[in-house]
């Protein structure tokens, strides 16, 4: 019950922000296409969606090659698988969203990462070049 609160809370978050730039489109990236070049245009949205465990400790930390070409729009948000929820030390995924703020070339990287573990490797690294059309 409180599992499917989360995901429709998380939908209706992001309806909003769908809803909010009437003519953004939004291009969701998983692990899977990580390294691949991505094309954006001014006002779009990246919706970038990556497997994640909280109970470890590790979520993932952006970077970003340039600055102000993609900005965060908020915190990320995470979502227990549904199969198990209910298990402690159960994954999830991790979600963030970007929006093309201005035109140019940037790499976003995402590192999984203990955020207390300061000097220390990040136990996975995701990249992608991302161009932002004016």
């Amino acid at each position: 019950m409180i599992g499917g609160m989360k995901h429709l809370l998380c939908g209706f978050l992001l309806g909003l922000l769908v809803v909010g730039s009437s003519v953004a489109a939004r291009l969701d990236v998983t692990e899977e296409e990580n390294g691949k070049d991505l094309l954006l245009d001014r006002g779009d949205l990246l919706v970038v969606h990556l497997p994640a465990n909280r109970t470890t400790g590790y979520s993932w930390q952006p970077s970003y090659s340039a600055k102000g070409v993609l900005k965060p729009e908020g915190e990320a948000f995470y979502l227990a698988n549904r199969t198990s929820s209910h298990l402690v030390g159960s994954g999830g995924t991790e979600s963030w969203i970007f929006r093309a703020e201005k035109a140019g070339r940037i790499t976003l990287t995402l590192g999984y990462v203990r955020p207390w573990e300061k000097g220390k490797a990040p136990g996975k690294t995701v990249a992608w070049p991302v161009m932002v059309r004016p």
